[in-house]
């Protein structure tokens, strides 16, 4: 019988892929670096060319948009942070054609809300949530969550105090050939106050490279990816319009894939967005009232949180008319 090679040897003939380098980052340098590209970005203006694949109430599917190069950039990023609280910023990625907005996905930090809608045709539908109820049990009728979809912007700050919670919590993954930091973000739920993995983002780990997010898994309270972005293409965001501008322009991915976990039967869901985004720039271009809910007339939003009771009853200041 053969004996099978020890490993090292087969590493020397180089038959096998290369083991993981030993030079590492430390959890608290490769979270400060992480952080400091994502301060650099205050604000955000991109175009975006998009692909998004939904799921109605009645099981039907069907896409919108393209994300090909011959494609038009039919829609906008808007993303605006507060010094207060920068890991909740005013958000929306809108989605239009010829003049005619079709979806908006965002965060309100004025109203307190985040929110979903979209109308194409007889098809239409607008859900929103409370900020203080996010993530919170029951709170699972949003297609898709974009707080979460903020984190695979790679410009939004991960949580930098380990004694804490919000956490961000690094391990490594050093199956050879497949190296990476893996970050946690570890949170209480609302309402419940458990503690909960949420997402888990994974960073190269190569020699010689700077340790970039290239997939960010989004997890539920159970624990179960529901959502996972593949992130690549990354490119600078225009800062020389700031006031202190800084000496390193932060970097974003620009192609960004994402896909979610089948819904259950009869709820809708989006199944997949592609973006593609150019031009971004953190100029100040647009205003925060921009990123403000407001769904289409003749179409009755769903309050996700609604049954935790009176105290979800509406968002601050009411859904903008």
């Amino acid at each position: 019988m053969k004996r099978a090679a020890p490993l090292g040897i087969l590493f020397a003939l180089g038959g096998c892929v290369q083991p993981c380098p030993t030079d590492m980052l430390s959890p608290a340098e490769l979270i400060a670096g992480y952080n400091r590209n994502a301060d650099a970005a205050p604000r955000l203006w991109a175009r975006a060319r998009i692909a998004v694949t939904l799921v109605d109430a009645k099981g039907r599917q069907f896409t919108w948009g393209s994300v090909s190069p011959l494609a038009e950039a039919s829609g906008l990023l808007l993303l605006a942070k507060s010094p207060a609280e920068p890991s909740r910023p005013d958000f929306v990625l809108i989605g239009r054609q010829t003049g005619t907005e079709l979806f908006r996905l965002g965060h309100s930090a004025a109203q307190g809300v985040y929110y979903f809608w979209y109308s194409f045709g007889d098809r239409a539908g607008a859900w929103f949530g409370l900020d203080k109820f996010a993530g919170a049990p029951g709170v699972e009728a949003l297609p898709i969550d974009p707080m979460q979809l903020l984190s695979l912007l790679c410009i939004v700050p991960l949580p930098s105090d380990p004694t804490k919670l919000p956490a961000a919590v690094v391990t490594m993954r050093d199956c050879p050939g497949d190296c990476a930091y893996v970050v946690t973000y570890v949170a209480r739920q609302a309402v419940s106050n458990r503690i909960l993995f949420r997402r888990e983002a994974y960073f190269r780990w190569s020699s010689g490279q700077p340790p970039r997010p290239y997939r960010v898994d989004i997890l539920d309270a159970a624990g179960r990816r529901v959502l996972t972005g593949e992130l690549s293409d990354w490119r600078p965001v225009d800062v020389s319009t700031l006031d202190e501008p800084p000496a390193v322009p932060p970097i974003m991915p620009t192609r960004i894939d994402v896909a979610a976990r089948p819904a259950a039967e009869g709820q809708p869901a989006v199944r997949r967005i592609r973006l593609v985004l150019s031009e971004m720039t953190a100029a100040d271009k647009w205003r925060r009232t921009a990123c403000r809910f407001q769904p289409p007339a003749g179409v009755v939003p769903v309050q996700v949180d609604a049954h935790l009771g009176a105290a979800a009853s509406r968002p601050a200041g009411g859904p903008a008319r």
